[in-house]
């Protein structure tokens, strides 16, 4: 029964139209089938064509292909098909039999079933399984006779070419019309990786038919000249040679450097007619065919041919290229360079390509310097340097991108490396565009300087020419030591010579000149100085000998328009950039190539006395106003000249700086430090400079570098006038008053150059940071809060070091009340009112610097200096000792007690952390130490054979209890042979040893426990000198005047006493200033008077007359008063004490800086009695 609505008609439609979709499904399936067909079919039939091809040229070129096992079984499955069919069917009539069988016996069904599986399925399966036997066994002598030629995809093989680029196996001879045939069918199913060995064997067997081939029909490249196919054949030998630069860029010269040479030989051959043997002798279509040549070259240059050569030198390292390699490389760049005809476009290519290849001109100088020659008589260079040297050029054409990556730095540093290196080979262009080149250069070092980041971070590495580097460094890594001997070539003598031409050159505007008094006594002594000049090193004669006669003083008179004057200062500017771009070790290699090259640190200091109106000083401090960019070049010079000459100056020593005044006069010296102190101080006065971050911080660097080290040399030997160094244009007070302010300025002044104000005033300063440092602490006079302490005088070391080492520095900074018991544990009589702190400190420091306590030694030469012992260390606890000697020596500075301690001079710069100043040297202290010592040295630095005879190594040898130990002075040293090119730094570096290494240890610890109580910056507005007068007092005469009217009188004495009238007149009249230092020694345990005068003396000189010895001193009595103050002496028949002990020698207390002294009856007696005293010593007793 159908349901209500349903009848058989709507079955029938419904059935029909169900027929019609299976249908149009089935027209649908046969129609993708039939075009799936054609596809296969269509690929087989192309398979079987480059089948064939391949099959014809491997006949051709001798290609055979190293077959897999799963060849090896397929061929023998062919093998035996063709045994059994003795008849061969052509192969069109193969084609079509195939295709019929196919199209007939076909069986289409849906696209699910066995036989058409995924979009192609196994559709040659029943093709395969419906053709007859005689397609068979065709097809399996076809797979037989193919095999060779045929490319496995899953494992290449390799062809079995020979390495030498002639074919030593017989080729068959075919047209060359066939040739380019067989060659264009090649190219037309090329696959650039599955045939990579058979183009190789293609390329060998046209070379070998072009080296070889003299006939016009088969010679390949004589098809330049058919009528027919020139035109075609230019279009195949393009894509050939276009090939060939492809396969190079993908090329690992490790792995394939055969290949390289054939494709690079490809490039050669086919790029130059004179290659070409079959028209050698047709000369007169040269012409044309190497215009031919240039297009081909022209275009190769288009698809980036000039870009590949440059990635393959590259890429693969310079060094895994062979000779013969490197010079095809840079013949093809020739040629490429040539046949554009040095067009712009090809010069920003070769710029940003060739030139960036680090190390390449290197490479080429070793391996292919002829190949290198050829290419630098090209006119490339000279366009390289017309077209860049323009002001931003290289920033325009995009050779230094404005967006910097580190990629681009190295880039820009491997194309200034190889842009140097030619330079110095093509010496004529060097001197004829010196000024284009130092334009050009400068951009890159711009770059650089802008760019290179050369502060140690976490992401940074070590870059062998620029320092620190933020950028990976692995790429070219093997070639930056030899871009770094690029670099080197910067501060050579051919191109030093030609970028300074200018200042070289030029001619003095006064020749004529006064010479100054002390000129003129040099002058006089020119004999003298030639036979110190005979010891000179090589480089200190050729500078002495360009130094001129007169002294040369600022003069002026060349303007800041004239050409010499900007030529220099641009020169200048490329050595300052350079300087502030290199490493710390390229940066002293070229200050010492500079600074020792013949004559250009003279001239230089000539050029700055004539340059401007008055002299290039004054127009320095004037630039301070200008922009930075528009001061740039003018500083240039002054900051060059300053760095040049701060080197040299730290390996000159005594004998060639003050008596042979090598490379300056002192007259001049004077000149330009008065000019560095006028420039450093206006810097820091008008707030120009105020940190690390100012544009005009290098200026500034440099120009305070070498004012230090002039004031260095003459604080310790003086060759400048008194109140030299002294600032004229503000009052010292105003300074000292901005310092107790606080104001940043003054700050700056006194941590940079706290000499321009008179020692007075810094002491006084000093003094006043102590006094506010005891107001924050509560340190006063009235103050209760003391420490006691009781000592032995028999272990005054000892207790004093038990009791006083491991209290803090607040603590001793406090009042320490000290009190002196005996062995029996009996307290000394006495109350310290200050005096007996005073002389335990005396008697403290008197023992631990004795040398026989062998803490300290003193040096040679007469002068017995104190500085700490080298065997120290056999002393128990011997740092500790050193520790707490520093805090009792800061706490008499800080109470401003003056202590007769004569400290060596290089000792004294460790306290103010001096010894680590940039551009100090150790060898100008070395006298201080030992003179013999000093003296083998110097012979070292002037001996003119061959340090090397001498057999010295870095090492130092010495005598310790009997037995010779020998100390490394720099790692491995033991195995480093000291030699002319290192000797300077042999002496500098044993210097150091003797000086600062060989104490280390014990001068940390004196200058920890130093400045446990002395503030670093209180300290540091002295020099080594001054520090040693602050600790010892001022080294001049006793002003008398100034004692008079800071002396306390005591036991009936005054000013008006006949006595002290006579004292007085003693020590004026009769007295030397040795004796009058002996007197103040006697009375105050010093020699020397207090830096700010007797009123800063505590406690204070004091004067008292006393009749009887101390043990029976009844005190002042006011008998005693008014028989001192009346000058009465007792009567003869009394019993007075006094009678017992007629005429008693003077004696002092020195802890109280008091004198006693009997009432004389004569001046003759004070004056013998005194004597008699201060030669005996009486010395100290206890009041």
């Amino acid at each position: 029964m159908y349901q209500s609505g349903h009848t058989k008609s709507d079955d029938l439609i419904e059935s029909a139209r169900h027929a019609r979709e299976v249908r149009s499904l089935k027209r649908r399936q046969e129609s993708a089938a039939i075009v799936v067909q054609s596809a296969v079919r269509g690929h087989m039939t192309r398979k079987k064509i480059k089948q064939e091809w391949y099959k014809e040229l491997d006949e051709l070129i001798g290609y055979q292909k190293k077959a897999t096992s799963k060849q090896n079984s397929q061929n023998q499955t062919g093998a035996q098909c063709e045994n059994k069919n003795l008849e061969q069917t052509p192969v069109k009539e193969v084609e079509y039999e195939k295709t019929e069988v196919a199209l007939d016996q076909w069986k289409f069904a849906s696209f699910g079933s066995n036989t058409l599986t995924g979009a192609y399925g196994n559709f040659a399966v029943p093709l395969q399984q419906t053709s007859n036997a005689k397609d068979k066994q065709n097809s399996g002598a076809k797979t037989q006779n193919q095999q060779p030629g045929v490319k496995n995809h899953t494992n290449s093989a390799t062809g079995a070419f020979p390495k030498t680029l002639e074919k030593k196996v017989s080729l068959k001879v075919i047209p060359n019309t066939q040739l380019y045939r067989i060659i264009q069918k090649f190219l037309f199913v090329l696959h650039q990786h599955q045939d990579k060995d058979r183009f190789l064997f293609v390329c060998q067997y046209l070379l070998n038919n072009v080296d070889k081939e003299t006939s016009t029909k088969i010679a390949y490249v004589a098809l330049s000249v058919h009528k027919h196919l020139v035109n075609v054949w230019i279009k195949q030998l393009k894509k050939l040679l276009w090939i060939c630069c492809k396969f190079i860029k993908n090329i690992q010269i490790s792995k394939e450097p055969d290949q390289l040479s054939v494709h690079l030989r490809m490039l050669i051959t086919f790029t130059d007619v004179n290659h070409w043997k079959v028209l050698k002798k047709r000369t007169a279509l040269h012409p044309v065919l190497s215009q031919v040549c240039a297009g081909i070259l022209c275009e190769l240059q288009q698809h980036g041919c000039l870009s590949i050569i440059a990635q393959l030198l590259s890429k693969n390292g310079l060094a895994l290229i062979n000779t013969s390699s490197l010079q095809a490389t840079l013949t093809i760049v020739s040629r490429l360079m040539s046949a554009n005809k040095f067009s712009d476009e090809s010069i920003i290519m070769f710029s940003m390509s060739v030139l960036s290849v680090p190390s390449l001109f290197w490479h080429m100088s070793t391996k292919a310097s002829q190949c290198l020659q050829t290419f630098l008589e090209t006119p490339t260079l000279e366009k390289v340097i017309s077209l860049l040297h323009v002001e931003n050029a290289c920033s325009k054409y995009g050779i230094l991108p404005q967006n910097a990556k580190p990629v681009h730095v190295t880039q820009a540093l491997c194309m200034c490396a190889n842009l140097i290196q030619i330079l110095c080979a093509e010496k004529i262009i060097l001197q004829n565009k010196h000024v284009d080149v130092v334009m050009l250069i400068n951009q890159f070092l711009c770059f650089l300087n802008e760019n290179s980041s050369r502060q140690k971070t976490s992401a940074s590495m070590w870059h062998v020419v620029l320092g620190y580097f933020s950028g990976n460094l692995s790429e070219h890594s093997d070639s930056m030591h030899l871009v770094k001997k690029q670099i080197e070539l910067l501060w050579n003598p051919l191109f030093v010579k030609a970028v300074f031409h200018d200042v070289l050159t030029l001619k003095s505007l006064h020749e004529e000149g006064t010479i100054p008094t002390q000129a003129a006594r040099i002058s006089s002594r020119q004999k003298d100085k030639a036979k110190f000049s005979d010891k000179f090193g090589s480089f200190l004669k050729r500078i002495a000998s360009s130094r001129p006669e007169k002294v040369l003083l600022p003069t002026g008179g060349r303007k800041m328009d004239y050409v010499e004057v900007k030529n220099t200062c641009s020169a200048c500017l490329l050595y300052r950039r350079s300087l502030s771009i290199f490493n710390k070790q390229l940066q002293l290699e070229m200050l010492t190539g500079l600074t020792f090259m013949d004559e250009v640190l003279c001239r230089l200091w000539r050029f700055i006395c004539e340059i401007g109106s008055s002299g290039g000083l004054q127009l320095f401090l004037s630039s301070l106003m200008l922009p930075p960019d528009a001061a740039e070049p003018i500083f240039a010079v002054f900051t060059l000249f300053c760095d040049m000459t701060a080197h040299i100056l730290s390996i000159l020593d005594d004998v060639e700086f003050y008596d042979q005044q090598v490379p300056f006069h002192l007259e001049e010296l004077v000149t330009v430090s008065n000019f560095l102190l006028q420039f450093v101080f206006k810097v820091i006065w008008s707030c120009i400079v105020t940190d690390l971050q100012s544009p005009m911080y290098p200026v500034f660097n440099s120009s305070y570098t070498l004012l230090m080290m002039l004031y260095d040399r003459d604080a310790r030997r003086a060759f400048t006038p008194n109140g030299h160094w002294l600032c004229k244009d503000v009052k010292p007070s105003t300074i000292r008053g901005e310092v107790e302010k606080g104001v940043a300025r003054a700050k700056l002044i006194m941590e940079k150059i706290p000499f321009i104000i008179p020692h007075k005033d810094r002491v006084i300063l000093f003094n006043s940071f102590v006094a506010a440092d005891k107001n924050l602490l509560g340190i006063s006079p009235g103050n209760d809060a003391s420490i006691h302490i009781r000592v032995r005088r028999s272990r005054l070391v000892e207790d004093g070091f038990d009791q006083l080492s491991n209290i803090s520095s607040d603590a001793l900074k406090g009042i320490i009340r000290v009190k002196f018991f005996n062995d029996l544990g009996l307290d000394e009589a006495g109350i310290d009112q200050d005096g007996v702190f005073k002389e335990f400190l005396e008697e403290i420091i008197k023992k631990v610097f004795n040398p026989d306590m062998n803490l300290f030694k003193v040096t040679g030469g007469g002068e017995s200096k104190l500085y700490p012992s080298p065997l120290s260390h056999m002393q128990y606890n011997h740092l500790d000792l050193f520790s707490f000697v520093g805090r009792m020596l800061g706490k008499a500075v800080y109470e401003g007690i003056v202590l007769d301690i004569p400290f060596a001079n290089f000792f004294l710069r460790n306290l103010l952390g001096q010894h680590q100043a940039k551009l100090y040297s150790p060898l100008d202290e070395l006298p201080s130490l030992d003179v013999e010592f000093y003296n083998n040295l110097t012979w070292i630095k002037r001996y003119d054979g061959d340090i090397a005879d001498l057999g010295l190594t870095f090492t130092f040898e010495e005598d310790v209890m009997g037995k010779v130990e020998s100390h490394d002075l720099v790692p491995g040293g033991s195995a480093i042979s000291v030699t002319n090119e290192n000797r300077i730094m042999y002496i500098h570096t044993l210097a150091h040893y003797r000086m600062h290494t060989q104490i280390q240890q014990q001068t940390r610890a004196f200058v920890r426990g130093f400045r446990s109580v002395i503030s670093p910056q209180w300290t540091s507005m002295f020099s080594a000198p001054e520090l040693q007068r602050l600790i010892s007092g001022d080294n001049v005469d006793m002003d008398l005047a100034d004692l008079k009217k800071n002396v306390v009188y005591y036991g009936g004495f005054h000013s008006r006493h006949r006595v002290v009238l006579w004292l007085w007149d003693i020590l004026e009249r009769d007295y030397t200033p040795s004796q009058r230092s002996a007197f103040l020694k006697f009375v105050t345990s010093c020699s020397r008077p207090p830096l700010l005068g007797f009123q800063q003396l505590q406690p204070q000189f004091t004067i008292r007359c006393v009749e009887v010895p101390d043990d029976e001193d009844p005190g002042d009595t006011v008998a005693n008063v008014l028989r001192g103050f009346l000058r009465l002496s007792a009567t003869k028949g009394s019993n007075s004490k006094s009678q017992k002990y007629p005429h008693r020698l003077p004696t002092a207390s020195t802890c109280f800086n008091l004198l006693k002294l009997p009432n004389y009856p004569s001046k003759d007696v004070l004056k013998e009695k005194l004597k008699q005293a201060i030669a005996n010593n009486t010395g100290f007793e206890l009041s």
